[in-house]
C-alpha cells in the first residue's frame, strides 16, 4: 500500500484479526495438549517426548530468521508478505493433521515420527506466521492504533483458543478413545487453519516493490536486528512471559489430573482462564493508552504473579479456589498476549530511523522464533522433570495412575515458583524498555520529514 493510514476501520481490524486463528488454534492445542498427548495418549516416555519437542526447535533456530529475511527480499506480484500467506496456508493445515496420529511404532520410532511431523508443521507455521505478522506495521503507524489493532488480534487469538478447547471438550463427551479423539481434533482444526490466511490475503495490499528500498545483506540484517537494544528488551520480556504462559498451559492438564484429581474438569479451567483473558484485553489496551505499554505490561505482570503465588499454595481439595484463580489469571494472560506484540511495530520504526530500512520480516521472524523457543524450552524442561521425578505413564486401560509425591511436587513447582521467577525477570526487562509514546511520535515526525 502506498500510504499508511493513521486509523483503521473496525471491519478491517476484525477481518485482519481472523488471520490469528490460523496460528493461535494450532499453538493453543500444542501448548495445552502436546506434552500430554505424547506421554498419556501416544504413551511415549516423558524424556523421549521432551526430545521430540526440542529437536524440531533446533530447526526453528534456522528457519524463523531465514524466512524473515527471505520475506524482506521477496518480490512477487502478490507482494512480500501476502505470497507467504497464499502458499503457506494449505501446508500449515495438512502438516498439523499428521501430528495427532499414533502410528504402530516402537518408542524410538514414535519419538522420531513426532519430531519429523513437528518439523514439517513448524516450517509451514513459520511461513504463515512471519508473513502475517510482518504485514501489521504497514497497516498503521499510529502508536495507540497499533495497541487497538493488537487488541482485536488477541481477542480473535484467544477466541480461537477457546473454540479449539470447546471443540476438544465436546469431542471428549462423545468419544472415549483418546487416540481417535485427538485424530479427529487434528483433522478438524487443521482444515479450519487453512482458511484465515486466505482471508487476510484477499483484504490486504502491500506497497509495490518499486517503493521498497534494496534490502540489507543477510548477515548485516541479522546483526542489526539483534543489536537493537529496544528489541532485545522486548524479546526478553516476551520470552519470559510466553515461557510462563507455555508452562502453565502444558502443566494445567497434569495439575487437574494428578494434583486435584479432576481430569474431567481440566478443559474447564482452560476455558475460564482464556475467557477471562478476552474480557481483560480491552482493559489493558485502555491502560496502555492512559499510561504507556511498558507500565501497562508491568502492572499486568504483577497481577499474574499474585495469581501464581495463590496457585502454588492451593490445597489438593481447592477446586473452587482453582476456578477463581483461573479467572484472575486472565489478566496476566491478556497482558502477555497484547502488549509485547504492540511494541514490535514501534521498534521497527525506530530501526528504520537508524538504518533507512523497514525490516518487518526480520523482526517478526525473531519474535516468532523466541515465542516457539519459549514453548520448546518449557515443554522440554517439564518432560525431563517429570521423567526424573518418577512420573508414571498411564497404561493402555487409560486409568489415571497414582503419581509419586516427587512427581506431584514437580508439577506444583512448574505451576508456582518457576513461573513467578520468570515473570519477575520479565518486569526487569520491561522496566528498561526505552521507547515511550513521546519518543515514538518524535521518530515518526523525523521519518515523515525524510519522506517529504
Amino acid at each position: 500500500m502506498s500510504a499508511t493510514p493513521e486509523r483503521l476501520t473496525t471491519r478491517f481490524k476484525m477481518l485482519f484479526s481472523t488471520g490469528d486463528l490460523s496460528t493461535s488454534i494450532p499453538l493453543a492445542i500444542l501448548a495445552f495438549f502436546q506434552l500430554y498427548f505424547l506421554t498419556d495418549v501416544a504413551r511415549l516416555r516423558p524424556d523421549y517426548a521432551a526430545w521430540s519437542v526440542l529437536i524440531p526447535r533446533l530447526w526453528d533456530a534456522v528457519n524463523d530468521p531465514l524466512f524473515g529475511m527471505f520475506s524482506d527480499r521477496l518480490r512477487t506480484r502478490w507482494g512480500r508478505r501476502r505470497a507467504l500467506l497464499l502458499f503457506g496456508s494449505v501446508p500449515l493445515g495438512l502438516s498439523f493433521i499428521f501430528m495427532w496420529f499414533v502410528p504402530p511404532f516402537s518408542q524410538l520410532g514414535l519419538a522420531i515420527y513426532y519430531a519429523i511431523a513437528f518439523i514439517f508443521f513448524d516450517t509451514a507455521f513459520t511461513v504463515v506466521h512471519v508473513g502475517y505478522n510482518a504485514l501489521t506495521p504497514e497497516l498503521t503507524s499510529n502508536y495507540d492504533e497499533r495497541s487497538s489493532l493488537n487488541g482485536y488480534r488477541m481477542v480473535f487469538s484467544i477466541s480461537g483458543t477457546l473454540g479449539a478447547i470447546i471443540f476438544a471438550t465436546v469431542l471428549g463427551w462423545h468419544i472415549t478413545d483418546t487416540r481417535l479423539l485427538f485424530s479427529i481434533l487434528g483433522i478438524g482444526l487443521g482444515l479450519i487453519s487453512i482458511i484465515p490466511p486466505l482471508v487476510v490475503f484477499n483484504i490486504t495490499q502491500e506497497r509495490s516493490a518499486d517503493e521498497q528500498p534494496e534490502p540489507l545483506p543477510w548477515l548485516e540484517s541479522m546483526k542489526l536486528t539483534l543489536n537493537n537494544q529496544a528489541f532485545r528488551f522486548v524479546m526478553g520480556l516476551y520470552l519470559l512471559s510466553w515461557t510462563t504462559a507455555s508452562i502453565l498451559a502444558a502443566m494445567l492438564v497434569y495439575f487437574a489430573n494428578y494434583r486435584l484429581r479432576v481430569p474431567e474438569q481440566a478443559n474447564y479451567f482452560v476455558l475460564v482462564a482464556q475467557g477471562s483473558a478476552i474480557l481483560f484485553i480491552p482493559f489493558w489496551v485502555w491502560v496502555a493508552r492512559k499510561l504507556d505499554k511498558r507500565r501497562a505490561f508491568i502492572l499486568g505482570t504483577f497481577t499474574w504473579i499474585a495469581v501464581l503465588l495463590g496457585l502454588s499454595a492451593l490445597p489438593a481439595d481447592g477446586i473452587v479456589l482453582a476456578y477463581i484463580l483461573a479467572a484472575l489469571a486472565g489478566s496476566g494472560i491478556a497482558t502477555a498476549y497484547v502488549l509485547p506484540w504492540s511494541m514490535i511495530p514501534d521498534i521497527i520504526e525506530h530501526d528504520q530511523l537508524q538504518t533507512g530500512q523497514r525490516r518487518e520480516g526480520s523482526y517478526y521472524a525473531f519474535a516468532s522464533f523466541f515465542q516457539k523457543l519459549a514453548t520448546a524450552i518449557a515443554l522440554w524442561g517439564m518432560g525431563q522433570a517429570l521423567a526424573a521425578n518418577g512420573y508414571i505413564t498411564p497404561d493402555a486401560s487409560g486409568s489415571l495412575p497414582i503419581q509419586p509425591d516427587s512427581a506431584i511436587q514437580a508439577i506444583r513447582l512448574f505451576t508456582g515458583p518457576i513461573p513467578t521467577t520468570l515473570l519477575l525477570l520479565a518486569v526487569v526487562f520491561a522496566w528498561n524498555y526505552p521507547i515511550t509514546r513521546e519518543s515514538h511520535n518524535e521518530t515518526l515526525r523525523v521519518l515523515a520529514e525524510r519522506e517529504t
